[in-house]
């Protein structure tokens, strides 16, 4: 990424940084430079490429990605790989939980994922089933104390402010009776999730960054 700080910026922000953090035990919002405020998030995301970071922070989930099979398993694979060591320069546990189309399953389940975890489950299409089932009790009992984050990647359909998401092409797993989910942005809100539509690294990686922290 190309930074807008320089090298000595990046050491004498994460000195305040690392100082601002020691004193308060947290981290501060913002990163300054004169008029330039660069949100915490970016910040790390910056410095992570140095490979610096600000020691002894560990407020985070750490954090499982799993993927549709979108672009290729060699592209799909790296996009996760890239977002991992992101993350992981930055201090945050990433971990590549794999790709395919039971993989944000297969995740809930595994004894290797922490209770607290970071669920992130990288989309290529919006599956109205899918969506469906994340506010079932079963699937709510099955997720326990993790969190779920879900991205959708473009040509991802955009649910924001959609009225209705029809039942995808190659659902069979739903009863006959189900066509689709209405709202299905205010569903997923409903039912305590967020969601992110984005192809950009950096905005991905904040987004992600930010929901490890709560």
């Amino acid at each position: 990424m190309i930074s807008p700080i320089t090298l000595a910026q990046m050491k004498d922000g994460l000195k305040r940084a690392q100082n601002f953090y020691n004193t308060n035990g947290r981290l501060p919002n913002y990163v300054s430079y004169g008029t330039l405020k660069i949100p915490i998030a970016g910040f790390q995301e910056i410095i992570g490429f140095q490979g610096m970071k600000i020691k002894g922070y560990t407020g985070v989930r750490p954090v499982y990605i799993t993927s549709d099979n979108i672009d290729g398993q060699s592209i799909d694979n790296g996009r996760i790989n890239t977002i991992v060591d992101i993350l992981k320069n930055m201090g945050i546990p990433a971990y590549n939980m794999g790709l395919g189309p039971n993989s944000h399953m297969t995740v809930l389940t595994s004894s290797s994922v922490s209770k607290n975890a970071l669920i992130v489950d990288i989309y290529g299409g919006a599956d109205a089933g899918l969506l469906d089932e994340m506010g079932t009790t079963w699937y709510k009992d099955l997720k326990g104390t993790k969190k779920v984050f879900t991205l959708f990647w473009p040509p991802a359909e955009v649910i924001t402010n959609l009225a209705f998401l029809p039942r995808a092409h190659d659902d069979d797993y739903d009863p006959a009776s189900f066509t689709g989910l209405a709202h299905p942005d205010q569903y997923l809100k409903d039912n305590g999730y967020s969601y992110l539509y984005s192809d950009v690294l950096s905005t991905i990686v904040s987004n992600i960054f930010a929901q490890s922290k709560n």
